[in-house]
């Protein structure tokens, strides 16, 4: 590739190593791209409030290409955190429905809302106790007991188990409705049908009339490959999934070993 106007990066598992911290190296890369006019999207599950704090690392702020792919697709907004267009969000309907995929499957399930979050307590993994440092967190026992207003402004729902049986639930999901796309080996996130990173990105590419194909997509999770899929080219992590690897048009070196920076100074 040539000709690159755009990188987009997912973030946990990509960009981040497991301190979730951008290693020195790849941010010096990512200002020296931005630097050349190059934009930076960052692309993740998380909300504005968040990522923003991720984008001022990388000076984001300070480039008018650069900008963020938020709720793995519901929310873009530019690079000053102006939103620029926004998807139709899940809300309570759809929330009782995936509590009771939860129930079937014997899976703790993650609500997230704007100020806060709510774990149902469904399996009774504690896997999510390392999770959410700094974020408001409710365990309760039933979908009932988390107020009607918090389902206002619904941000994203996650489902939890261990490896095994988060696989034998992916393999056994026959719901129409949702897409459920597994981020790590105990974490699926569940999202409106056909709305993901790869149709934002799309979005964003179009707002900021950048051919796809002079854009390049860093991923690891199953949340990325429609990204991988639309950008002109899409990077695989070392660490990603068997099933990102298999779509993407090239693999780098894992998040921990600045797989993203050396591919950029390697391949630009």
């Amino acid at each position: 590739m040539k000709n690159i106007n755009l990188i987009a990066l997912d973030m946990d598992g990509t960009l981040l190593d497991a301190s979730l911290n951008i290693k020195p190296y790849t941010r010096d890369v990512l200002m020296k791209m931005q630097d050349k006019g190059i934009g930076i999207v960052l692309a993740s599950g998380r909300d504005i409030i968040l990522l923003k704090e991720f984008g001022a690392r990388l000076s984001i702020d300070q480039y008018p290409m650069s900008g963020y792919i938020c709720l793995n697709g519901l929310e873009i907004y530019d690079y000053q955190e102006n939103l620029l267009y926004k998807e139709k969000k899940l809300n309570k309907d759809d929330a009782y429905k995936v509590f009771g995929v939860a129930e079937k499957f014997n899976l703790d399930i993650v609500f997230f809302f704007k100020n806060s979050l709510y774990v149902v307590e469904v399996a009774h993994t504690h896997r999510y106790t390392l999770q959410f440092v700094g974020i408001t967190k409710y365990c309760v026992e039933t979908i009932e007991k988390i107020p009607t207003d918090e389902f206002n402004d619904l941000r994203k729902i996650a489902l939890i188990q261990t490896p095994q049986i988060i696989e034998e639930t992916l393999e056994q999901l026959n719901d129409s409705d949702y897409d459920y796309c597994r981020v790590d080996d105990d974490w699926i996130e569940v999202n409106p049908i056909n709305i993901h990173k790869g149709s934002a990105l799309k979005r964003y590419a179009e707002v900021k009339s950048i051919s796809l194909e002079n854009i390049i997509a860093f991923g690891n999770g199953e949340n990325d490959i429609e990204m991988l899929e639309v950008a002109g080219k899409g990077v695989a992590m070392a660490n990603s999934f068997d099933s990102v690897k298999e779509i993407a048009d090239d693999i780098c070196l894992d998040n921990e070993s600045d797989g993203i920076a050396f591919y950029l100074e390697k391949y630009l």
